[in-house]
């Protein structure tokens, strides 16, 4: 099976090198790259993507947007420079996937194997 997968990052480093990640992964589709928060949420709405790829740390993002869009039935995989702990105390850490940035090829395709499979409960 194919993944359809999205990117949010306001990094353009981050976006390249998550997308090249990608593109490297057989199982994985890049349908959108952004930074902008609304498109990934009319991607989750409209069910055109199966995971995304998300910076937490970005700037302007609204966390009312934020919940809305962690609540949809997606798998999602938070790519962040906050450690795991600060997603603990933020209650997220069970729920979705974890890469820390920078992220290498291995961690990253370890990470989206044990998500894809279900091992979250997203």
């Amino acid at each position: 099976m194919q993944y359809r997968c999205a990117i949010i990052d306001d990094e353009p480093l981050a976006l390249d090198i998550l997308e090249s990640y990608i593109q490297r992964t057989n199982q994985l589709k890049l349908i959108a790259k952004t930074s902008q928060l609304a498109t990934i949420i009319q991607l989750v709405d409209e069910k055109r993507v199966d995971l995304v790829l998300l910076d937490l740390n970005m700037r302007g993002i609204n966390m009312d947007s934020l919940q809305y869009l962690l609540s949809k039935d997606c798998r999602f995989i938070l790519v962040t420079a906050y450690p795991r702990d600060v997603l603990t105390d933020k209650g997220l850490d069970n729920d979705f996937g974890y890469i820390a940035k920078p992220a290498s090829y291995k961690r990253f395709i370890k990470e989206v194997e044990r998500v894809v499979e279900g091992v979250t409960h997203h």
